[in-house]
């Protein structure tokens, strides 16, 4: 076990959903209490490309930035190496869990985690422990409902307001998820 905590966001092609994700999330662990990676890949990845545009259009409106971002495909490596996969669909959790049959246990969708880790208070740890988050992470997967499908829309091939509304989907999830995984401050 490293003494860093590591989220991976899979989506289908790594252009707009857990690209858009990767950079919320990035901007949102800026000052965490523990060590957090993130990183992202698509299921079926255009390897190499750039963020969708009106994905990057919709980051610019809520000042961040994600023209760095390259699109790169999910791989038993990746799923390995992660404490925790946020997908944006229960299919991608298929895929993940094709590659590593271990990751059952901490694959979920956003959605889906960020509702499960919300409430959960895991006292036992300080709020700032890589063991706390891979404690909830493991609660969590002992209190899911797999009929309970929770996904984050597509925004692709739609209009700028759908990767407004979709980012905005993204933030909110993943301001529960985190928070749930870094504590009370």
């Amino acid at each position: 076990m490293t003494a860093e905590f590591r989220i991976l966001l899979v989506c289908t092609a790594n252009i707009c959903r857990s690209a858009m994700a990767e950079v919320i999330a990035g901007a949102m662990l800026r000052s965490a209490p523990l060590p957090v990676a993130t990183g992202s890949a698509g299921v079926r990845a255009l390897v190499g490309h750039p963020m969708a545009p009106h994905a990057v259009a919709a980051l610019d409106k809520l000042g961040l930035d994600g023209r760095a971002h390259r699109a790169r495909m999910l791989d038993p490596d990746l799923v390995r190496s992660a404490d925790l996969l946020l997908t944006m669909e229960t299919a991608h959790v298929g895929v993940a869990v094709g590659l590593d049959p271990a990751a059952a246990q901490k694959t979920f969708t956003l959605p889906e985690f960020a509702q499960l880790a919300s409430g959960d208070g895991h006292r036992r740890y300080r709020s700032d422990t890589v063991e706390r988050a891979r404690a909830i992470v493991q609660s969590a997967a002992q209190r899911r409902d797999l009929r309970r499908v929770m996904e984050v829309w597509d925004p692709y091939g739609g209009p700028p307001e759908g990767y407004e509304t979709c980012a905005k989907s993204l933030g909110e999830s993943l301001s529960h998820a985190l928070g749930a995984l870094l504590g009370p401050r």
